[in-house]
């Protein structure tokens, strides 16, 4: 995106890599010439997250872009906010449902490939809510029940992703947790068909970095990638899993 007041083109999202970084800032440097500056301001995602967030994307559904101004609204670029946890916390994520009535669906894409859904499952029903509702999930507090999972070793980052859709979708008793390819293969066909059934259906999605620490360790928040033409370098963590 080109900030008019910098005269900078800054380029936002995320990487696998930071040599995939240096080469993405590099090549579109050469693209727009020498008197645009080109400013990263990118996340490291590795794998398998980085993979596991390709397969959202292709799911067929917009990604949400309302959380350039609101990073709590899932609605009609940008990552999402960032959630920073350590030892012992309770999972909790907030957000804002779109400018409709939806039903949300929030996975937890973890270091090993699977996904825990933590809404709906079991314990946590599918609801259909009210457009432009704040909400906290992973808290039973005026929310109904939640699961309470707790942060523990190993620590590292993950991704939350929220889904939201103008009509049900049928899950068919999913398991609390599951291998992520497959699951994202069922979730686009099931999106295509409900598509199919549903006259004027909406939907998107949004992406959450979670980053997980020791109790005694500073609150770092995921690593940013900052102008790497530069070649600014830093230490990141590996993925690692949230234990519920």
């Amino acid at each position: 995106m080109f900030d008019p007041d910098t005269g900078t083109l800054a380029v936002v999202g995320h990487v696998p890599t930071l040599s995939r970084a240096d080469a993405v800032l590099a090549d579109l440097q050469a693209a727009v010439g020498v008197h645009i500056p080109v400013r990263g301001d990118l996340r490291l995602l590795p794998e398998p997250q980085c993979s596991a967030l390709a397969g959202v994307d292709a799911l067929g559904l917009p990604q949400s872009s309302e959380q350039i101004t609101n990073p709590r609204v899932v609605g009609p670029d940008a990552f999402a906010r960032t959630f920073d946890f350590v030892e012992n916390d309770r999972l909790r994520l907030d957000l804002e449902t779109p400018d409709y009535e939806a039903y949300l669906y929030i996975d937890y894409f973890d270091a090993s490939g699977q996904v825990i859904h933590l809404a709906p499952n079991d314990i946590v029903p599918l609801t259909r809510h009210p457009p432009e509702t704040e909400l906290r999930i992973g808290d039973a507090t005026g929310n109904g029940p939640a699961l309470d999972i707790r942060i523990g070793p190993p620590f590292g980052q993950e991704i939350a992703v929220a889904f939201a859709t103008s009509a049900p979708l049928d899950t068919g008793g999913r398991p609390l947790s599951e291998p992520a390819g497959p699951y994202l293969d069922w979730l686009r066909t099931e999106i295509a068909r409900t598509r199919a059934a549903t006259p004027d259906f909406r939907g998107e999605w949004a992406y959450f970095f979670v980053t997980t620490a020791p109790r005694n360790a500073p609150r770092g928040g995921v690593r940013r990638i900052r102008t790497c033409l530069q070649r600014d370098r830093m230490t990141v963590p590996m993925p690692r899993q949230v234990r519920a």
